[in-house]
């Protein structure tokens, strides 16, 4: 997830989504391993480290042999190697540490409560001190401290409710009689029974169906050297409690399981942001645009703050079979005020409208030793789009994986996230192919080719245009805990410059070459060393990195201490993910020339507490790229941030 996050950042930063639920999966895991035994389809799903292949054959194995009698029999299922063994280990157990049936007044008694509170700063200027004063007052209504606090109560998977409240960097306290509260008040209620009523949430919830290509509120597998995790799976509703400001719905939600069906509804009404403008020439006094961001620093983001009324009502319908499912997913959006985009010819086939209807039916079943799944839509104005896949173990070493995709020009779906170059199904149309064999027990090769074109224009790509995407790695495991990963990417695609001797912008051909190593050896039973070496070249101009990083445990501490070098042409830079909180999705964005410092350092007191806290510290010097500019010796930029996470658990849940 780590590149794939790093890829969208390079493609498109406005698609990176702020969402921990995944990580806080893997934790509570941590604490309380998931039974093999037990587990359910869904739940070795939401762990995000299994192939569908993988997961079918450990359904088969249970059904016909019974349960695993220990954690080591996963070596004799299909499809299990000592890579993703390895990966599965810290997190699941084959034995039975859960309780089969619990009372259902101790759903609200027995659980565990969390209370986490964090504190973000960043300190600019010019000056070469680990707190560099800003040469100005900051130009945003708010101070610069970015505070979260977040109260979860959870009783296993059968019931919980939490709050979030959140003021970003920038953002000021919303005053409301008389008292100051956070920008952003998230809440749910969730209940999980066997039987007919499965799910129900209240509050904020996320919604994820068929393939993406409609709805996709959680995080989504993209393109990486995990070159067969593709295909789009998770709970279809899940609680929110995550600090993104967006991707999610608040209201009611509700799944019920009747035998082989399974029904999962919604209705949802959120205030979005958004510029509202009024139009002339239409049938409409205002039209309006949706924001993203979720930011309300300066005055326009404030007067945008919730002008933007957004209806939602949806179901899916799933028929479990044997070996998969089928699904049929139907939801309707209304908007207070009728979205427009921009009047630029590349928004011609946008959505426009006030209503919004969309359709699909997904499948995904497993025959022999190949695993089917894809999903085609309509959205707007009868647009279509469509995704089929497949992956299949041709050997016991050798694994193969394709996605065909194809949407037209028109096709809306504002909460989708499907597998593709842009992360929307609209105005693309691409074919994926990728292949992973493993050489020996601790050799593995893989790679991908994804062919791609665009039938209409682009922001910044005033043509029809197409593209190639393809990826070598290599990787090595010496030991258990040791591995050595080399690869090489290239990327070729349009875009719009002006080339010498031109007056206008011209659509070329960009190719880009990168290269990356990346290596982890433990030099103790204490600590492990990671280094990072990548380098890459986009038209001519280029840019490195080199990142070394310590992971250190010593008694109740533990923490990380990384450093990186980097340099690179005027406007080229580089991507590195998981500098902030973890699980939250943060990419750092480094250009120029300079080096960064990292120091990462937690511990656990008694059962209860437990603190973290990290101090960044990065200097830049942007290359000149005017004579003018480098007669006045640009001065480096600094930048310091301290992060400080305190966290509280209690409860009687064990």
């Amino acid at each position: 997830m780590a590149e794939t996050q790093e890829q969208l950042a390079e493609q498109d930063p406005g698609s990176l989504r702020e969402n921990d639920e995944q990580w806080s999966l893997l934790q509570k895991y941590l604490r309380r391993p998931l039974d093999l035994n037990k587990a359910s389809a869904e739940d070795l799903q939401e762990l995000g480290l299994l192939l569908p292949g993988q997961i079918f054959q450990l359904l088969e194995h249970r059904r016909t042999l019974g349960p695993l009698v220990a954690i080591y029999e996963l070596q004799v299922i299909k499809g299990f190697d000592l890579i993703t063994i390895r990966k599965l280990l810290p997190y699941v157990t084959a034995g039975d540490p859960f309780r089969l049936h619990v009372p259902f007044r101790s759903y609200w008694t027995d659980g565990t409560h969390m209370l986490q509170l964090r504190f973000t700063r960043t300190w600019d200027g010019p000056g070469a001190t680990p707190f560099p004063v800003a040469e100005k007052a900051p130009a945003y209504a708010g101070g610069p401290e970015k505070l979260l606090l977040r109260y979860r109560y959870q009783m296993g998977r059968y019931a919980g409710w939490g709050l979030v409240l959140e003021k970003d960097a920038g953002e000021s306290y919303l005053r409301k009689k008389g008292s100051s509260i956070p920008d952003h008040i998230g809440f749910h209620w969730v209940l999980r029974r066997p039987g007919l009523l499965k799910t129900l949430v209240l509050g904020d919830y996320t919604i994820n169906m068929g393939q993406g290509l409609i709805q996709w509120h959680g995080m989504a597998p993209g393109k990486s050297s995990s070159v067969m995790f593709f295909k789009r799976e998770g709970e279809s509703l899940r609680p929110y409690a995550g600090a993104g400001e967006y991707y999610f719905y608040r209201g009611a939600a509700t799944t019920l399981a009747f035998r082989k069906w399974e029904v999962t509804a919604w209705l949802s009404v959120r205030a979005l942001d958004g510029r509202v403008r009024p139009v002339a020439g239409t049938d409409f006094d205002s039209a309006g645009s949706l924001m993203t961001g979720g930011y309300h620093r300066t005055v326009a983001e404030q007067e945008a703050r919730g002008n933007i009324m957004q209806q939602t009502a949806g179901a899916m319908l799933k028929l479990r079979l044997k070996t998969g499912h089928v699904g049929l997913n139907v939801q309707g959006q209304k908007f207070s005020v009728p979205l427009r985009p921009e009047d630029e010819l590349y928004n011609r086939f946008r959505f426009r409208g006030s209503q919004l209807h969309e359709y699909s039916f997904d499948h995904a079943f497993t025959w022999k030793n190949v695993h089917f799944f894809g999903e085609v839509a309509y959205s707007g104005s009868a647009s279509r789009a469509a995704v089929l896949g497949g992956l299949a173990a041709l050997s016991p070493v050798l694994d193969a994986g394709m996605v065909w995709r194809k949407g037209q020009p028109g096709f809306a779906g504002l909460y989708g996230a499907p597998f593709g170059v842009t992360g929307n199904a609209g105005n693309e149309e691409g074919c994926y192919g990728a292949m992973q064999w493993k050489v020996r027990s601790n050799w593995v090769i893989s790679g991908y080719v994804d062919m791609f074109r665009f039938p209409w224009l682009r922001y910044r790509v005033g043509s029809p245009s197409a593209g190639t995407d393809a990826l070598l790695t290599v990787q090595w495991n010496p030991e258990r805990h040791a591995m050595i990963q080399w690869s090489y990417r290239f990327v070729e695609q349009a875009q719009d410059m002006l080339p010498d001797g031109y007056r206008e912008m011209q659509t070329l051909m960009q190719a880009k070459h990168q290269i990356q190593l990346r290596a982890e050896f433990p030099l103790s039973p204490g600590v492990t060393w990671k280094v990072r070496v990548q380098a890459q070249q986009i038209a001519g101009a280029s840019c490195w990195m080199a990142l070394q990083q310590w992971k250190w445990k010593y008694g109740k501490w533990k923490g990380v201490f990384a450093h990186a070098w980097y340099s690179g042409s005027p406007g080229q830079a580089m991507y590195l993910s998981g500098q902030g909180f973890a699980g939250d999705g943060t990419v750092s964005r480094f250009s120029g020339t300079g080096w960064y410092g990292r120091f990462q350092a937690q511990r656990k007191f008694g059962e209860r507490w437990s603190l973290w806290g990290s101090w960044q510290y990065a200097l830049s010097k942007e290359q000149p790229q005017t004579l003018d500019e480098w007669r006045k010796e640009t001065t480096p930029e600094c930048r310091s941030t301290l992060q400080l996470q305190v966290q509280y658990d209690w409860g009687k849940e064990k």
